[in-house]
């Protein structure tokens, strides 16, 4: 899902010509989870989702945690939430809030690499 432009992205240069200011710190989290076969009818191959979440908010603790509540929206679990500070990309909120999230990128299980025949392409040549 792309960040939606038109305001967003003239604020957003707004914000990179230091003609206006954020009311609080915008975070990209990135997001691995585990998929939740209960919740949605997930291809059977993919074990886990890597995904960035783009939130508004005032700590780090808080960004992860709202990026966290957003994956799990999707019918994902989280394992893991990291967080970095980033350049506005969205329009200000009053209130902390998770605003966009990138396209899924899904991790196989390590019992299909061995399955799919014969040796780890990790050691592989190009």
């Amino acid at each position: 899902m792309k960040l939606k432009r038109g305001l967003s992205g003239f604020w957003a240069f707004l914000y990179r010509s230091k003609l206006a200011r954020a009311p609080m710190p915008f975070w990209r989290v990135v997001v691995e989870a585990k998929l939740d076969r209960r919740v949605k009818a997930w291809p059977k191959r993919h074990d886990a989702a890597v995904v960035a979440i783009y939130v508004w908010a005032r700590t780090i603790e808080e960004a992860e945690g709202l990026a966290v509540l957003a994956v799990e929206d999707d019918g994902l679990k989280a394992m893991t939430a990291d967080a970095l500070k980033c350049a506005p990309a969205a329009a200000p909120r009053q209130q902390p809030a998770a605003v966009a999230r990138s396209a899924f990128g899904f991790l196989t299980s390590a019992e299909d690499e061995t399955r799919a025949g014969g040796a780890s392409r990790r050691d592989a040549r190009a």
